[in-house]
């Protein structure tokens, strides 16, 4: 099955009840949101207000389970600055988009608006 993920603003999937503690954890860590309702749990994708180059790069980077600092150490930028970068107190350079998409195993255009 494929799925246009850039047209969807909200997915329902079934998955094995041993792993929703998981995925509810860790969808608001990757930006989306998690819908209750007495029978069903939804998963929402964030709107394009919400979906901040800050979000995008914190979720790539929890996603592979790794720190700042740890991001820090294999790009060679300082944590702080990837702090900025994922708190929207900094736009993100080309050249280091691609180089942390290079690390978070992702594209590019994730981590810049241009």
């Amino acid at each position: 099955m494929s799925i246009n993920a850039q047209s969807l603003k909200t997915l329902r999937i079934n998955i094995p009840v041993k792993f929703l503690d998981v995925i509810v954890t860790l969808v608001p860590k990757l930006g989306g949101t998690v819908l209750s309702d007495d029978a069903e749990i939804i998963f929402s994708q964030p709107t394009e207000e919400e979906e901040t180059v800050g979000i995008m790069l914190r979720g790539a980077r929890v996603r592979l389970g790794i720190t700042q600092k740890d991001l820090a150490e294999a790009t060679g930028i300082k944590q702080s600055r990837i702090s900025e970068y994922e708190k929207d107190k900094r736009p993100i350079p080309k050249d280091t988009a691609v180089q942390l998409s290079k690390v978070l195993k992702t594209v590019p255009e994730h981590f810049y608006r241009g």
